[in-house]
């Protein structure tokens, strides 16, 4: 399992976003680049956000009426871009409540540094996250997140079983394990529910890391070393 903050860096200068966004990604982020405010609120209605980058000079809306409206919803602590060097309109966004700034193009690793800080400050980012191959599960958010679609809430049965498996990787749990560790919604402690489960879990997924361990059990498999394993197990 690994942490990671859910990052939107809302700027239309697309090119520099996307440099930001690669360099933060490569820190092990989930970055999104939102090229307004409205793509900004699209991406708040999907699922939480940790911390957002906000340019000051859009079109549209500007940056501090975004700002305005990010400090009257919710305490997301926000780092002001902004390429303009007049103090004036970074004061501006500190009094309405901005946490930094940085003046535009700035190193990638001191806003990796600054962005570090300010999850530190606010507690963030400190999300556990499950990666299968082609997917991921948020175990804080309770969510699925798949490349492409919208993240889906998943059940407390669903994401216990999750933790319950990924916390002991590479060893095979009994199914009565199973059933004490992670006990489904239902309380149905007869082994064929944790098979259902199982293998519904594994479809949702679309995942071969929870390998079938005949006559044992299951195990979590790791998605680099699933091929092997999965060969093995079932061999």
């Amino acid at each position: 399992m690994g942490q990671h903050a859910q990052i939107v860096i809302v700027d239309d200068e697309v090119d520099l976003a996307l440099a930001y966004a690669e360099y933060l990604s490569d820190l092990g982020h989930e970055v999104t680049v939102a090229q307004s405010g409205a793509e900004l609120d699209a991406r708040a209605a999907r699922g939480p956000i940790d911390l957002v980058l906000l340019d000051l000079t859009m079109p549209g809306e500007r940056g501090l009426d975004v700002l305005r409206r990010l400090r009257a919803a919710a305490p997301v602590p926000v780092l002001i871009l902004t390429a303009n060097p007049d103090p004036i309109e970074r004061v501006l966004g500190l009094e309405l409540g901005a946490d930094d700034f940085v003046v535009k193009p700035v190193d990638p690793q001191e806003l990796a540094a600054r962005v570090a800080s300010l999850l530190r400050r606010y507690g963030r980012g400190r999300r556990e996250v499950v990666a299968f191959e082609r997917a991921s599960v948020d175990l804080t958010a309770s969510r699925l997140l798949r490349i492409g679609a919208p993240p889906e809430r998943l059940g407390p049965g669903e994401v216990l079983l999750v933790r319950t498996l990924a916390a002991h990787p590479n060893r095979v749990l009994t199914r009565d394990e199973l059933l004490r560790l992670a006990p489904g919604d239902s309380h149905d402690t007869l082994d064929r529910a944790m098979d259902a489960r199982i293998a519904r879990l594994r479809q949702k997924l679309g995942t071969a890391c929870i390998v079938t361990v005949r006559g044992r059990g299951y195990m979590f498999v790791p998605r680099d070393q699933v091929a092997g394993a999965e060969g093995a197990a079932r061999g």
